[in-house]
């Protein structure tokens, strides 16, 4: 017995020696090139040196990254430092109650000294932070692109040394810090385990600013950060908004990119690039504000947060593009920011920015008015807003149709959300743990949003990490749930049809006048359809389109859905609302009629959310409606893809009680038939104080197209254009005294969407 005991503390003790290395790794977020490197320096026998093992990489960068930037004289980074220090500004140049408000002089951290020296022009504060770049200890960075503080000694660096004087052997230990920092930015970046959308960006634009600091670099250092910051501008071009959702953008994200962005233009001298970073970042600051509800929020997209609220983080991003790119649209939203939000427009630990980057103009200038909708990465990300007007009494929506770019966003193609005073059609996701039950068999997927799901019998949608992998909610594929390591846009490209198959939505046509707003979508290759199944069960479906319809005078949103199943799969048309919607002819399927499943064949439907009030009409021909929610059913997820036998799961755990009972509590499901080829059209009409009860007429043309009539506009969908000289007295007799839109058009001489205004009236036949 004894000799065996001693085998087998033997072979543990191995296994645990063998396994510590790999713990250590995963605890500290570091890879086994990072860790070799930290064990080096910590032994004193590395340099700060970027050999060039440090610099090799396999990553496809595109030719173009081929030639660095040519860097400018310091201060490269903050444009504002150098008005300081050239005596151009001082503090006379702002309003004095906001100096006393936001005056960095009332901390005592690096950044802070730096900006109060500036500002004030005050040599024994500079003397102070110039003293605290000497005694300044370098975090280094790990893969989340988080703990990591080199960006801080470059930003105060840049600055101060143009404004105090350093010595040579002062300098050579600050660019020893700063070469550091940079060596262990590049040792994550040329690897492969950061993800593009996610913590490589964050380690890119950090290393941007760690770059421009150093008085000398090698050509070669210059050629691979340059590489990895193109590579980012790139990245956010594509999308212009942030997959991972506003959170991440502004808690995580925001600062640096734009304060990277805003030094390329200051640091180096102008290239091909400028203009692409101008234009990057006027779309970025322009998302801010489209995304922006009339009750200044942000609308959730991807797994959310707090930060929505617009507090603390979002004005000085704001104050930065305003710097960088001179638009006054950005100085009033920053304005309003401060008067909605005061003081706390800053939060505390960042003010020692506001000297630096806020617009230097006091009053509001006229700015011409933006469009009423726009789309961010609309080849790519396929995020739009559509408003009324500007007002806050405007109605406001949103809808996506794109492809995955992070593990951060959800599966939300075709969502709309719709606003009016309060939320009204509602993203039913909530931010939970990580990998709680709730945010991977509910929140993450499409079950969640206002979309459409196509329900097949067992079907399995997989994720890893599934405690419950016999959901079948009919949503859409779930490729990146927990982890995503997209290293460049060209990897990003490899897969975006093989695995993990990052396709999903594509905008087909969009039009917007200041009578409308149109988009037309193609959703099919988001779900298991025969375009690609991750079943391996030829797909479930053969075509999913969207068209979403605002018409703004009438105040009034059409959503049409067409789809072609196999084997006559469940469609279902999904809306979420914070209240339970009313409907007549209640029969209740399981639970009550307050917490439970309702089935009704009613077609209209009343949603209530505060003082606002939405009027919800189908007009299709369905099987039935069903209202699913309540305290036990609002997280309800069916596990068999058969609603007839209710069968299913509600996912609340990962969440707080606080955070179950502020939910949104019901769902909408309109049911087509079950039929290969299924056709919604629904009519919302949004309003305050009271439910409106206009009615939408549908009559058919003699070619067989229908046509919608609310109010005195016609709307009739149609990939071709009519053709007056066909039309019928019959037609003449439904379109007359109309206005008549049509949409749909696939046809490169027309827009999306054309009026028909040549239908003469008292036609004579």
């Amino acid at each position: 017995m004894r000799k065996y005991y001693f085998i087998a503390s033997g072979i543990a003790a191995h296994i645990v020696i063998l396994l510590l290395p790999v713990l250590l790794l995963k605890h500290y977020n570091l890879t086994s090139n990072q860790a070799f490197y930290r064990l080096l320096d910590k032994v004193g026998y590395a340099s700060t040196g970027i050999n060039s093992q440090i610099l090799s990489n396999n990553f496809d960068f595109p030719t173009v990254y081929s030639t660095p930037p040519l860097l400018t004289n310091s201060p490269r980074i903050l444009p504002r430092a150098k008005q300081f220090i050239d005596g151009e500004i001082s503090e006379k140049h702002f309003p004095a109650q906001q100096v006393a408000m936001y005056s960095p002089c009332k901390q005592l951290h690096l950044l802070a000294l730096m900006s109060c020296g500036l500002s004030t022009n005050n040599t024994h504060v500079l003397a102070q932070a110039k003293r605290r770049t000497l005694d300044f200890q370098i975090a280094l960075p790990n893969a989340s692109g988080h703990f990591s503080n080199g960006w801080q000694l470059a930003v105060a660096y840049d600055a101060l040394k143009s404004a105090v004087i350093y010595s040579p052997e002062e300098k050579t230990a600050i660019n020893h810090k700063l070469r550091l920092a940079l060596k262990h930015y590049l040792i994550l970046l040329n690897n492969d385990k950061a993800s593009l959308w996610h913590g490589r960006t964050t380690l890119a634009a950090q290393m941007w600013l760690t770059q421009l600091a150093l008085d000398e670099f090698a050509p070669d250092v210059l050629q691979n950060t340059s590489d990895h910051f193109y590579s980012m501008v790139d990245a956010i071009s594509m999308t212009e908004a942030w997959p991972e959702g506003y959170n991440y953008w502004i808690n995580s994200r925001a600062f640096y990119v734009v304060l990277a962005l805003s030094s390329y233009l200051s640091g180096t001298e102008v290239d091909m690039w400028h203009e692409k970073v101008i234009m990057l970042l006027k779309r970025i600051g322009y998302w801010h504000i489209y995304a922006t509800r009339p009750d200044w929020k942000i609308e959730p997209l991807g797994d959310e947060g707090p930060r929505t609220d617009l507090k603390d983080e979002t004005r000085r991003i704001i104050d930065i593009i305003a710097q960088a790119t001179k638009k006054t649209v950005f100085i009033n939203y920053s304005d309003e920011l401060s008067k909605l939000h005061g003081v706390e427009s800053y939060y505390s630990a960042y003010r020692w920015g506001w000297a630096l980057f806020s617009p230097l103009v006091t009053e509001n200038k006229q700015s011409k008015p933006l469009p009423l909708m726009d789309t961010f990465g609309k080849d790519y990300f396929g995020q739009s807003y559509i408003r009324q007007n500007w007002k806050t009494t405007s109605t406001f929506m949103t809808f996506r149709a794109g492809n995955s770019f992070a593990h951060h966003g959800h599966y939300d193609n075709g969502h709309i959300s719709l606003f009016k005073g309060s939320p009204l059609l509602v993203n039913s996701s909530i931010p939970g743990k990580y990998y709680s039950g709730n945010r991977l068999n509910y929140s993450i997927r499409t079950i969640a949003k206002n979309s459409i799901l196509v329900q097949r019998a067992n079907e399995t949608v997989h994720i890893a990490y599934n405690q419950n992998n016999d959901i079948s909610d009919g949503g859409q594929r779930v490729p990146l749930p927990l982890g995503s390591a997209i290293t460049t846009v060209n990897d990003w490209f490899e897969k975006y049809n093989k695995k993990p198959v990052l396709a999903g939505g594509e905008i087909l046509l969009i039009n917007d006048t200041d009578e409308y707003a149109y988009v037309k979508s193609d959703l099919t290759k988001a779900y298991n359809s025969s375009w690609y199944d991750d079943n391996h069960q030829r797909g479930k479906l053969e075509k999913v389109e969207r068209e979403v319809l605002y018409l703004r005078l009438q105040d009034t949103l059409l959503i049409k859905d067409t789809v072609k199943t196999k084997d006559k799969n469940q469609v279902k048309v999904v809306f979420h609302t914070m209240n339970k919607p009313i409907v007549e002819h209640e029969r209740i399927l399981k639970g009550d009629s307050d917490n439970g499943i309702i089935s009704s064949t009613s077609k209209q439907i009343k949603v209530k959310n505060n003082d606002s009030f939405l009027t919800t009409e189908v007009l299709s021909d369905i099987k039935d409606i069903h209202l699913v929610g309540g305290e036990d059913y609002k997280f309800y997820v069916e596990t068999d893809g058969d609603d007839t036998q209710l069968n299913g799961n509600s996912f609340s755990d990962g969440l707080s009680l606080e955070q179950i009972k502020a939910a949104p509590g019901w769902r909408i499901e309109i049911n087509s038939h079950r039929e290969e080829q299924s056709s919604s059209l629904t009519v919302h009409r949004p309003s305050m104080s009271k439910y409106r009860s206009d009615k939408t007429v549908t009559t058919d043309l003699s070619s067989g197209n229908k046509v919608y009539t609310t109010g005195e506009i016609s709307v009739i969908y149609s990939d071709v254009m009519l053709d007056i000289k066909q039309l019928t007295k019959h037609d003449f007799l439904l379109l007359e005294s109309k206005e008549v839109l049509v949409c749909g058009l696939n046809d490169k001489k027309f827009s999306a969407c054309e009026w028909l205004h040549s239908i003469p009236n008292n036609v004579t036949f």
